[in-house]
């Protein structure tokens, strides 16, 4: 076998453990879901699991990782002709639209509930504030930009406003996922409204 089949066959397994587990997270729970659970779904050996994750916190930092990365490929993908409000609206609309999705809806009940329990852990709390500081850095890029462009407000507190956006697109996903509450395109485009207003500043927004 070539290393690149190696390499492949590598990925597609790993792949494989996270779907399994996922369902089983989000059918059970992440706490009352085990690594024996996940070694029976995915019909794999204990040991066979073991080459690729230690733990099913491993899994689900990997999980995270991979919700970053669709989101760093979104941002990459947006065309430099698009100016920083185009690229802001698309990405708060592919965040919270997903959110449409019964799948991705599983997927933010569960990672509602694992950043709850495995944030009293010192190691996964690094963990945590690194993949906010890999979303701050993507968001960052755009305000900067819009600033630079003079689209958005010179005086704007860029730091702040990504505070922002992330945690009420958060808090938008516990309302719908956990708890129950509906989400629907108007709630995007008003959110995406008031974003808009404050990084452009006053009532400019109602000209665009």
């Amino acid at each position: 076998m070539s290393p690149k089949i190696s390499e492949e066959s590598k990925t597609q397994k790993k792949s494989y453990i996270i779907d399994n587990a996922m369902k089983l997270f989000s059918q059970k729970g992440f706490v009352e879901t085990s690594m024996e659970d996940i070694v029976k779904a995915t019909g794999m050996s204990k040991g066979g699991i073991y080459n690729y994750f230690k733990s099913k916190e491993e899994i689900f930092l990997a999980i995270a990782e991979d919700r970053f990365n669709k989101r760093h490929s979104l941002i990459e993908s947006f065309e430099k002709a698009d100016t920083s409000t185009e690229k802001l609206k698309k990405y708060i609309q592919w965040v919270l639209g997903g959110l449409f999705d019964e799948d991705t809806l599983l997927n933010a009940r569960f990672t509602f509930e694992f950043w709850s329990v495995v944030s009293r852990n010192p190691e996964t709390l690094v963990a945590a504030k690194k993949r906010y500081a890999l979303f701050h850095n993507d968001l960052e890029s755009i305000l900067k930009q819009g600033v630079a462009d003079g689209e958005f407000n010179s005086k704007l507190d860029i730091d702040s406003m990504i505070y922002i956006i992330l945690s009420s697109t958060d808090g938008i996903g516990f309302f719908n996922s956990v708890m129950g509450i509906p989400l629907t395109e108007p709630i995007i485009e008003n959110h995406i409204d008031m974003i808009l207003r404050k990084l452009i500043g006053g009532n400019e927004y109602d000209s665009l």
